[in-house]
């Protein structure tokens, strides 16, 4: 068994050893202590970092009353010996800071909503739990945080102790605990009472501010995503940043930043219907001379259009442009950003399976694609043999309209 000092002491930043065991798992070696102040990955929050005897420990894991520190190097001790270990402080007190903050969180959303907290997870940025309603109130959010940063303010003691199974009982838990034996509680004072062997700040003034990021619906449940103490300042202080060189841009103060990106998006949203409506007049334009140029086989017009930059969607409304032009065939293609895209079309008075057309010419290119006897669509072929297959198709179609 491996004694845990971060039981007794969360603050406890340094300690002493004794080395039980040294050995490799999967390449990486792992080392039994006695004791030890690192603590392990279980119940959402992550193990932590720092040094054993000089070298970095990356993971620590928990085994059955037994705590394994994952070094990044063969460690110079040897089993027997005593070593010095250093936990990474920062890491270890932002777990702190978000693991009492999601104690507090969750008695409070109990106690206001009723909602329980099924599962939690501590992560490098953001954390989370989840609630067992898949549906809030609207002002849910809002509402949660003020309560919880005034409640942080009060600076109410959190502290953590054992009790035996006849003592749990009369705790009002929020859930009931998953170990039996001796039993670890943490008491945010008298507020609430929770099993837990995570590591814990004294008071809740340590966990604020208190910052809900937002809510996800998920399945029958809803995940909360929130920030406690630092992570919640330097989130505020990059914000904060963030918002002032956007006023920048705009020469403006942070409180009509909302209300020039809003016209802004007017804006955008009424120069793209003109540039819209400019480029179908351009089009239209283009196509009507493309159709008064090209050759024809009989009566049908066969129009063969190849562009280094047209987009695909350009291809598209030259073709709808095609079609409603009578007896014509619309052989189109671009090459931009070095791919191959076809657009093949026909009028409806006249009998040809452009699909099939389009298959079979970039089959002989190594190109896939296909569709209705009136339009089709493909590509695949290399950019430099666009010209080819349109070639190819050209003469498919005059074989089969002559």
């Amino acid at each position: 068994m491996t004694e845990r000092l971060d039981y007794l002491n969360a603050y406890r930043q340094q300690f002493d050893a004794q080395v039980l065991a040294i050995e490799d798992r999967a390449g990486v070696p792992a080392v039994l202590l006695d004791r030890t102040c690192f603590y392990p990955t279980s119940g959402g929050q992550l193990h932590d970092t720092g040094l054993l005897g000089g070298v970095p420990v990356v993971d620590v894991i928990a085994e059955e009353g037994e705590v394994w520190h994952l070094l990044a190097a063969s460690p110079s001790f040897a089993a027997g010996e005593r070593v010095v270990g250093e936990i990474d402080w920062p890491r270890r007190y932002d777990h702190m800071q978000q693991h009492s903050g999601q104690h507090l969180l969750s008695q409070l959303i109990h106690q206001r909503y009723g909602f329980e907290t099924v599962s939690v997870h501590f992560g490098r940025e953001e954390s989370t739990l989840d609630l067992n309603t898949a549906e809030t109130p609207p002002a849910f959010l809002s509402e949660i945080e003020q309560a919880a940063n005034e409640l942080a303010y009060l600076a109410l003691e959190i502290r953590a102790y054992f009790v035996d199974e006849q003592e749990v009982r009369r705790l009002p838990l929020r859930r009931p605990p998953a170990v039996s034996g001796l039993i670890r509680i943490v008491e945010i004072d008298g507020y609430d009472y929770s099993a837990c062997g995570g590591t814990h700040v004294r008071t809740t003034a340590e966990i604020a501010p208190i910052k809900l990021l937002r809510l996800e619906r998920r399945r029958h449940q809803t995940r909360l995503t929130f920030l406690c103490g630092l992570r919640a300042c330097r989130d505020y202080a990059e914000k904060h940043r963030l918002l002032t060189e956007t006023a920048g841009l705009f020469s403006t103060e942070i409180a009509a930043v909302p209300a020039m990106v809003q016209r802004m998006q007017a804006q955008m949203r009424e120069l793209e219907h003109k540039h819209m409506e400019l480029q179908r007049r351009l089009l239209s334009q283009e196509t009507a001379a493309l159709v008064a140029a090209a050759p024809r086989v009989g009566d049908v017009a066969i129009v063969e259009y190849l562009s280094p930059d047209a987009s695909v969607e350009a291809l598209k409304q030259m073709a709808a442009l095609l079609r409603e032009q009578p007896r014509c065939v619309g052989l189109l293609a671009s090459t931009v950003d070095g791919k191959a895209t076809l657009v093949f079309c026909r009028s409806d008075d006249v009998v040809l399976h452009v699909g099939e057309v389009l298959r079979e010419a970039l089959a002989t290119f190594g190109g896939r694609g296909g569709g209705r006897p009136e339009y089709a669509q493909g590509g695949g072929a290399p950019a430099a043999a666009v010209a080819a297959v349109l070639a190819e198709a050209r003469r498919r179609c005059e074989e089969a309209l002559a």
